[in-house]
């Protein structure tokens, strides 16, 4: 039986810090502060510029958004993490820890164990947490701020600019890596993002590399220099929009940085003088006038160098040049057409193996394949074939919500109840589960109420 009331009570925590929340209303509105409680039809909130508590009619409520901690398990780090695409849309994250053919198992730190039916997961890709070498942001404290620290802060997981400034911090950047963000802004897109440079602490490093936005066009430069690489090029869709997924590659081995955005290859650059000794751990972050600005999401991972979506417009750009030594983008291409055989899962060098699953033990898998089993590293994989199954999507519920969570989890729940200090939820995806408040980013309501659809992809500025 459903719980008939949801209480979520907070730590006592400063003024400045209670205020970390924001909830945002079906009129437009929004208030910043933190939730007193949460039933299934009412939110309590509290924030400095109210005298007393108010209480919200959820009906009449968009989103709430928080500010998440990136938690982890208990014990020995998790070698791999695995992507569960649903068959609602949902994309759930953690470790693999159990596959049959009904049921698809995953550790996660923010729910525990997680069982998820079969016929309602559509993919399951895996990634090297090796590879992962930032994840955030969580604050502002651990960023250098320019300008005696005015232009930067930091609210509900979001880093926000309102002036000409910039913030920094090391990163174990790797000799290869991707840079991925998501940005939005209001105006024009004309931020500043420095990587490798050698002095985090100045907004001019000697060393590195630098992306310049103005608008829709875009630079590359050597920092501290006048040494651009090559051409600018344009990203229409930075002046049509105003929000993006921005994702930068560069590689120190071959010079080639190159430019994502929403997952649209725009355009690559080249240094064919690298001088990876004098480059550094800095990543800057630089607002070039005062538009707002917004920062989030940000993930550092390593990249092999190469690429297997590439389209074939680089081709015709580099004139068929290929990536590393005699690699070739157009062999590439025609490659990416021909679909793996069935059954076959994709290994982190490139090689490809047929088999079924029969068994995971922490970070080991074993396979059978036509000719032995083979035991080896979950983190070795890029994906896992699923037996073909009849695909189910869950049902929906009346009160149902919209979760997103500090690891970039996204699901579909309905908030049924409480036990302690976390909200309990149900899905047929994966029946009840528990977790934990502090995982949550942004909590949707009334999301299957048409009349507000258009009101959450408007920026809340």
């Amino acid at each position: 039986m459903r719980a008939a009331v949801i209480y979520i009570f907070l730590l006592s925590l400063p003024m400045m810090a209670q205020d970390q929340a924001i909830v945002r209303f079906a009129n437009g509105d929004k208030l910043s502060g933190s939730v007193l409680s949460l039933t299934l039809d009412k939110l309590t909130w509290e924030s400095q510029i109210l005298k007393v508590p108010a209480e919200f009619d959820l009906e009449h409520v968009l989103d709430l958004t928080m500010p998440a901690t990136l938690g982890v398990e208990d014990g020995q780090p998790a070698e791999h993490e695995a992507v569960l695409e649903m068959t609602n849309g949902d994309t759930i994250k953690g470790q693999l820890a159990g596959l049959t053919d009904d049921e698809i198992r995953l550790k996660t730190w923010y729910a525990g164990d997680m069982v998820f039916r079969r016929v309602n997961v559509l993919s399951v890709k895996i990634t090297s947490t090796s590879e992962i070498h930032y994840r955030g942001p969580t604050g502002i404290d651990d960023w250098t701020r320019s300008n005696d620290g005015i232009g930067w802060t930091y609210k509900a997981g979001t880093l926000v600019s309102e002036s000409a400034s910039g913030i920094a911090r090391e990163i174990e950047f790797p000799d290869e890596c991707k840079i991925a963000f998501d940005a939005s802004w209001k105006g024009a897109f004309r931020p500043r993002i420095i990587f490798y440079s050698n002095d985090f602490e100045s907004s001019s490093p000697t060393e590195g590399y630098e992306m310049v936005f103005q608008g829709n066009s875009v630079h590359v430069k050597k920092a501290g220099s006048n040494n651009w690489l090559g051409h600018s090029t344009n990203a229409g869709m930075l002046r049509e929009n105003e929000s993006a997924r921005i994702e930068i590659r560069a590689s120190l081995k071959s010079g080639k940085v190159l430019l994502f955005v929403d997952g649209e290859f725009i355009d690559m650059w080249e240094d064919d003088a690298v001088k990876a000794d004098a480059l550094g751990k800095g990543f800057h972050l630089i607002s070039q006038d005062n538009a707002p600005l917004r920062i989030s999401n940000i993930l550092v991972s390593e990249w092999d160098g190469y690429t297997d979506d590439l389209p074939e417009k680089m081709n015709r750009l580099r004139g068929g040049r290929g990536f590393r030594g005699n690699w070739d983008m157009e062999d590439q291409a025609n490659a990416d057409e021909k679909e793996l055989p069935e059954g076959r899962m994709v290994l982190r060098n490139g090689d490809s193996i047929e088999g079924e699953v029969i068994g995971i033990e922490g970070e080991t898998i074993r396979l059978k394949t036509p000719l032995a089993e083979v035991s080896f590293p979950v983190s070795r994989l890029k994906n896992i074939v699923l037996k073909p199954a009849d695909m189910e999507t869950p049902k929906r519920y009346k009160g149902d919500v919209r979760a997103t969570f500090s690891d970039g989890s996204q699901m579909v729940f309905r908030l049924d109840g409480v036990k302690g200090d976390s909200l309990v939820g149900f899905s047929q995806n994966f029946g009840e589960a528990v977790f934990s408040k502090d995982a949550f980013k942004r909590i949707e309501f009334n999301i299957y109420d048409r009349d507000m659809e258009h009101l959450r992809g408007q920026d809340d500025w």
